[in-house]
């Protein structure tokens, strides 16, 4: 009965805390605490409208960094990969830290691997990384093109799989869609 007890007085205080977490009041760090507690302790608690406008600006920023990054394609073809990928990939990871405005940075990295987002996830970071990597090593600048374009293309899609997997039937949608473009071309 005491363990029973003790089980449910647990699970009430994290409740509590969660619950004073959620609405901006500070609690005392638990035992239980690890890294990914210690970052969220460096976002300072926002107001709703200081979220949105972080969400916002960021989204908005990363994205313009994104498409700025294409006025640098051709020198991604004629051999100097370097702007184009770096102002790719800082626009995209300015537009992935933004939704931590809407939910923190603990939540954030909860929701980006959590198992249906997992996959999408790993495969769209490590892309991001692999082409920062890819981009300075030197070496044939034929084939250095040609896998940097794949990872581009692959790190894209993960994107798009990635935030699909936030709107509801989304992704089932999308695989219903192709299945049937599939079907009739067969």
């Amino acid at each position: 009965m005491s363990g029973t007890l003790d089980a449910i007085k647990s699970k009430s205080k994290k409740g509590l805390n969660k619950a004073k977490g959620a609405l901006g009041i500070q609690t005392a760090p638990s035992e239980d605490s690890n890294v990914v507690d210690e970052i969220a302790e460096f976002c300072p608690k926002l107001s709703y409208q200081q979220r949105m406008i972080g969400f916002g600006s960021c989204f908005f920023l990363g994205y313009v960094i994104t498409f700025m990054s294409f006025n640098f394609f051709i020198d991604l073809i004629e051999g100097n990969p370097v702007p184009f990928v770096m102002l790719y990939s800082i626009g995209n990871i300015i537009s992935l830290f933004s939704s931590m405005f809407l939910c923190g940075p603990k939540k954030q990295f909860k929701n980006m691997f959590d198992k249906k987002r997992k996959i999408a996830t790993i495969v769209y970071l490590s892309t991001l990384a692999t082409s920062i990597i890819i981009c300075f090593i030197p070496f044939n600048q034929q084939s250095k093109l040609g896998i940097l374009v794949i990872l581009l293309i692959v790190q894209f899609l993960a994107s798009i799989w990635y935030s699909l997997s936030y709107i509801p039937f989304a992704r089932r949608a999308v695989k219903k869609c192709f299945k049937n473009t599939m079907d009739e071309g067969v």
